[in-house]
């Protein structure tokens, strides 16, 4: 099939040869305007134009042939080591290299863990082997802060984290250094631990105890909030 592109001349060529063959019918009264023998050369630059369009065809077909051969002969010749063109890395390709072995199936839990709940408890213990800030049940701490569960101040010393970080494990280390800051600042009166199990949560604050400094009376209720992911620790108001 010849392209568009190549018809289209010919066809507007055709098209002003009628045209012209339309002009002699109509002025054959008077046949001295019109050269002699102008519609038989219209025609034949007609075929020829045609014949030579029919050529080019052909022509580009071959070549595009030959370009192609090379273009093969080219891949062939090319070695192992040289790095194969995107466009041969097409799916199904004999180019294209294998899947991994084992690619598309499930990954196996560790531990023969069946489920993602079971291997989340057991990866919090592996990450935190000396439980969390909600595993402590004494009520008032060896360093005097008195425990209240399920709440928090609203004093919060908003910025200052002066003890552990963002994914710090919990420890009886890290509670106890929370508790010198507090005792070592006269304007701190309490302390609020992280015991929620939201994951994401624990790994910015399970390790990253937050500070109050205003007055605190948990039994009035005064200063204080509820907070089911928070535990709050109440310096001993005796403390200087």
């Amino acid at each position: 099939m010849v392209p568009g592109h190549v018809r289209r001349p010919a066809m507007l060529l055709r098209l002003a040869g009628v045209a012209f063959l339309m002009a002699i019918a109509e002025a054959q009264e008077e046949p001295q305007r019109l050269p002699r023998g102008a519609a038989a050369d219209v025609l034949r630059a007609m075929a020829a134009l045609e014949r030579a369009q029919g050529d080019l065809v052909e022509c580009r077909k071959s070549l595009q042939v030959c370009e192609g051969a090379r273009g093969d002969e080219g891949d062939a010749r090319r070695s192992p080591s040289q790095p194969i063109r995107s466009s041969k890395l097409y799916p199904g390709s004999p180019e294209a290299p294998d899947w991994p072995e084992g690619y598309g199936t499930l990954l196996r839990f560790p531990f023969g863990i069946s489920d993602m709940k079971t291997l989340k408890e057991v990866a919090r213990e592996l990450w935190t082997p000396e439980g969390t800030a909600a595993d402590i049940e004494e009520e008032v701490s060896q360093l005097g802060f008195h425990q209240h569960r399920g709440m928090r101040c609203v004093s919060e010393v908003v910025g200052v984290h002066p003890v552990g970080g963002v994914g710090v494990r919990w420890s009886g280390a890290l509670w106890e250094s929370a508790q010198q800051w507090c005792l070592e600042n006269a304007e701190c009166t309490g302390i609020m631990l992280y015991v929620g199990s939201n994951t994401m949560n624990c790994n910015s604050w399970c390790g990253r105890p937050q500070f109050c400094n205003g007055q605190i009376d948990a039994a009035a209720s005064a200063g204080v909030e509820e907070s089911s992911e928070w535990n709050l620790w109440v310096k001993d108001a005796s403390t200087p």
